[in-house]
């Protein structure tokens, strides 16, 4: 099929951090979340297709709160530093969008023709461009979780999007499906070209979701493993 390698995915995130003037003490206890699927469905008035899921935090303890202050210029170094962090700390709540980034071939992992490691091995190549459709979902949750916080009561709002420390959803490049000419593994994970080889990780995905891809993985490493136990007498027949 030539597709792999291709339709490489990650998740762009947008993130929206609101500061009050009231202490929120949410650092305090277990830490947790609350989802919000309101904007995760398309809507063709929003003027792009997919969607996300909005990961609502509930406040930022000391260490998380140096590190938004470090990350976004607000706590700098030298006589301010101290009086700036007490006005950050125990101050901070917000969200970040998780955004559903679709399979495109142009994104793809291919092997350097020139880097290669000590043993000779060829470096990955990674190309990647965030799609307009994907640029403007970004746009549409930093606005909406602006407008959440604001209407919260924050007196400021920090945004990131896409958050310069994010890609660690690696997603696609051995896509699933039934028909070798559109996918590069079976309904179970199988190889279509090699028949003993099986892949059983988020590459297999044919979209990200606009949600973190682990228990999904499992849920699919569990099923293509019971399907190759229950098939394992007429596997190669």
């Amino acid at each position: 099929s030539g597709l792999v390698g291709r339709n490489l995915m990650f998740h762009p995130y947008a993130s929206i951090q609101g500061i009050f003037d009231q202490p929120l003490d949410g650092y305090m206890g277990p830490g947790n979340c609350i989802w919000s699927q309101q904007f995760y469905e398309t809507d063709r008035s929003r003027d792009f297709v997919r969607g996300f899921t909005y990961e609502i935090t509930r406040g930022r303890g000391p260490v998380a709160t140096a590190l938004t202050g470090m990350f976004s210029g607000r706590i700098p170094w030298g006589e301010e530093h101290h009086q700036r962090y007490r006005e950050l700390f125990n101050r901070i709540t917000g969200m970040v969008a998780i955004c559903e980034d679709l399979p495109e071939p142009h994104n793809t992992v291919t092997l350097d023709p020139e880097l290669k490691d000590s043993d000779g091995i060829p470096a990955p190549r990674i190309t990647y461009k965030l799609s307009d459709n994907s640029r403007r979902m970004l746009d549409y949750a930093v606005d909406r979780g602006t407008e959440i916080l604001e209407t919260a009561g924050a007196t400021d709002v920090m945004t990131e999007a896409p958050i310069s420390v994010g890609g660690w959803h690696l997603m696609g490049t051995t896509r699933m499906g039934v028909d070798p000419e559109n996918s590069v593994v079976n309904e179970w994970g199988r190889s279509h070209d090699v028949r003993n080889l099986f892949v059983v990780d988020g590459s297999i995905f044919v979209t990200s979701a606009g949600v973190n891809p682990t228990r999904t993985i499992q849920a699919l490493s569990l099923y293509i493993g019971d399907t190759i136990k229950k098939r394992l007498t007429t596997l190669f027949d």
